[in-house]
C-alpha cells in the first residue's frame, strides 16, 4: 500500500512538472507587442537627387580650322586668364577635303579642254561667216572663266600637297600657316582632351568640331542631379537644399534649386524616368571640387511642433489609416483609432490629426528568445 501511494505521488509530481514546463514555453515564445510612443517634434519631408559638382560656368573649346594640334601652352588645371594662348594648330585636310580637292581639280582641266575645243571650232566658223561674233565672245570669256576655276584648284592641291609632304623650309612659314588658339574667359583649364599630334576636325555650320579643352571657373559651383519622376512634383525653383559628398563625411553644403528640367529621360541606371535639377551651392571655403560625385536633399516641406509617429505602428482599412492605441499597458489591451497623416520621411510620419503627443500605440510585435 505505501509503495502504490509512493508510485502515485511520484507520478503526479511528473504530470506537474510536464504540465509546468509546457505552460513556460508557452509564456517564452507567445509573442509581445512592440510600443511606441507619439512624439511632439519638426517633421521635414525631403526630396533627393543623385548627381555630380559641375562648374556654373563651362565652355568647350574647338577649333575654326581643322588640322593636327601642334603645340599646347596649358595643362590640366592650369589658371588662365582671357586671350592667353591655349594651343596652336597646323592646318592640315580632311580625307575627305583631299578627295573633293582633286576631285575638282580633274574637273576643271576637262573643262579647261572642252572650252578650248569650243573656242577653236567657234573660230573657224566665224572665220567663215558662219557663226555670230557674239557666240565666239561667249566662247572666249567661258575659257577665261574655266581656267580661273582650274588656277584655284591647281592652287588649293599644291596646299594640301605641300601639307601632307610638310614644307618645313623654315619655322617662320610653319608660323604663319598655323592658327593659334587663345582662351575667350578667365578660367581654370578642367581637362584637355588631346594630345599633341591629335588631328581637329573645324567648327562648321554642319558639325560641331573637335573639343580640345574645357575650362570654366572653378569658385563658382552648383549641383547638377536627377530626382525620379514620383518627386519631381513636390519640386519648384527656390527650395533650399543639403549637399554632401563622399570626401567629407558628415558636412554638408547648403544650397539652393534654381532649375528643374521641363523634360524627363529614361535612365538605363535607374531603369525609370528622371528630371534633371540644378542647384547652387555654398563653396567658401573651397572643399568642393569639379566632378566630386554628390547627394542632394532637397526640403520640400516642414512642419514644426507637431505628432510624429513610427511609420511601423500604422495599418489601413481601404484608403483610411489607422493606429492600436494602448488603453492598458498592464493588460496589453488596444483600440483601433483612425488617424490623419502628415508629411512624412519615409521612417516617420506627421499626425495631422487624431493624436496630440504622448499616446502609446502598438508599433507590431517581437517574438521573444526562447
Amino acid at each position: 500500500m505505501k509503495l502504490t501511494t509512493k508510485i502515485l505521488a511520484l507520478t503526479t509530481i511528473l504530470t506537474l512538472a510536464t504540465v509546468l514546463i509546457g505552460c513556460k514555453k508557452d509564456i517564452e515564445v507567445k509573442p509581445q507587442q512592440k510600443l511606441s510612443t507619439v512624439e511632439r517634434g519638426d517633421m521635414t519631408q525631403t526630396v533627393v537627387a543623385t548627381g555630380s559638382i559641375k562648374p556654373l560656368h563651362q565652355i568647350e573649346i574647338r577649333s575654326k580650322t581643322g588640322g593636327t594640334v601642334r603645340k599646347f601652352f596649358v595643362e590640366e588645371g592650369d589658371w588662365v586668364t582671357a586671350g592667353q594662348r591655349l594651343f596652336e594648330i597646323s592646318p592640315e585636310a580632311s580625307p575627305a577635303e583631299q578627295v573633293r580637292a582633286r576631285e575638282e581639280l580633274r574637273t576643271s582641266e576637262v573643262e579647261v579642254r572642252q572650252a578650248e575645243d569650243d573656242l577653236r571650232i567657234a573660230k573657224e566658223l566665224a572665220d567663215k561667216n558662219l557663226l555670230p561674233a557674239q557666240n565666239l565672245r561667249d566662247a572666249e570669256r567661258e575659257v577665261e572663266r574655266v581656267k580661273a576655276r582650274l588656277s584655284a584648284a591647281q592652287a588649293e592641291w599644291a596646299l594640301i600637297q605641300r601639307e601632307q609632304i610638310g614644307d618645313r623650309r623654315g619655322d617662320m612659314e610653319i608660323v604663319q600657316t598655323s592658327t593659334t588658339v587663345v582662351a575667350p574667359i578667365t578660367g581654370l583649364i578642367f581637362t584637355r582632351e588631346l594630345d599633341e599630334g591629335a588631328s581637329v576636325t573645324p567648327t562648321t555650320s554642319a558639325t560641331g568640331g573637335t573639343v580640345v579643352i574645357t575650362m570654366g571657373d572653378h569658385t563658382k559651383l552648383e549641383f547638377r542631379g536627377d530626382v525620379d519622376e514620383a518627386d519631381v512634383g513636390k519640386l519648384k525653383a527656390g527650395l533650399t537644399t543639403n549637399v554632401t559628398v563622399q570626401a567629407f563625411q558628415g558636412k554638408t553644403f547648403s544650397g539652393e534649386i534654381y532649375h528643374i528640367s521641363p523634360v524627363g529621360r529614361y535612365s538605363e541606371k535607374e531603369q525609370q524616368i528622371v528630371f534633371n535639377v540644378k542647384a547652387t551651392v555654398d563653396n567658401s571655403e573651397g572643399n568642393l571640387k569639379v566632378g566630386m560625385s554628390a547627394t542632394s536633399r532637397i526640403v520640400v516641406d516642414e512642419h514644426k511642433d507637431v505628432p510624429i509617429l513610427d511609420e511601423m505602428a500604422l495599418f489601413y482599412k481601404g484608403d483610411s489609416a489607422f493606429v492600436k492605441v494602448v488603453t492598458d499597458t498592464v493588460a496589453g489591451t488596444t483600440e483601433d483609432r483612425p488617424i490623419t497623416l502628415g508629411i512624412s520621411d519615409g521612417i516617420r510620419t506627421e499626425v495631422a490629426s487624431g493624436l496630440n503627443g504622448g499616446e502609446i500605440v502598438s508599433a507590431g510585435t517581437v517574438q521573444p528568445e526562447k
